[in-house]
């Protein structure tokens, strides 16, 4: 071969791996750029999470809504106030859960955040759900994805809290070592 052709094969291997690089990095930003537009409302839903107003709804579902109201009723024939308290409650773990269905939180995160609390939640309010399921009028899924949710959390075998963290301190102290 002569000198040209190997020039030219050369530039051609330049340029495929030049068009691979800018793919990859258009692939990458297109993916942060999905994520990015769920971080609005991301916040929005850990601002509700630490509403004070949503806590107390959360211990009314979680330990009063069962001696007050019997699961026969479903949850369209709850009381006012309770079925307040419950779908505010419901769709806030329903929300968090779609995010994590869709990979816009990751499992660890999600599983930490809240794994014991939609556990409690979906034990509570579980039996009034299948209730209202029975009604002709209802999609036999609603808050299905809460209850899928809440398995996963039942299953979920990872990492704690504290693991992560002290992971992360680990992760950080070879950082600072290495630089």
């Amino acid at each position: 071969m002569d000198e040209s052709v190997l020039l030219n094969l050369l530039a051609l291997l330049i340029s495929i791996s030049a068009v691979v690089i800018s793919l990859l990095f258009g692939l990458r930003q297109l993916a942060i750029a999905r994520h990015a537009n769920y971080i609005p409302a991301l916040l929005d839903l850990l601002s509700e999470f630490r509403k004070v107003e949503f806590h107390e709804q959360y211990d009314y579902v979680c330990f009063k809504l069962r001696e007050e109201c019997s699961p026969d009723m479903g949850l369209s024939g709850l009381p006012s106030e309770a079925k307040r308290s419950v779908y505010s409650v419901a769709y806030f773990f329903q929300t968090l859960a779609g995010m994590y269905a869709l990979g816009v939180i990751e499992e660890d995160v999600a599983m930490i955040m809240v794994r014991g609390r939609v556990k409690v939640v979906w034990h509570t309010i579980g039996p009034y759900v299948l209730k209202e399921r029975e009604s002709p009028f209802v999609d036999n899924h609603l808050l299905s994805i809460l209850e899928d949710f809440a398995a996963d959390a039942e299953r979920y075998r990872g990492p704690s809290g504290a693991d992560l963290l002290r992971l992360r301190r680990g992760r950080s102290s070879r950082d600072r070592r290495s630089d």
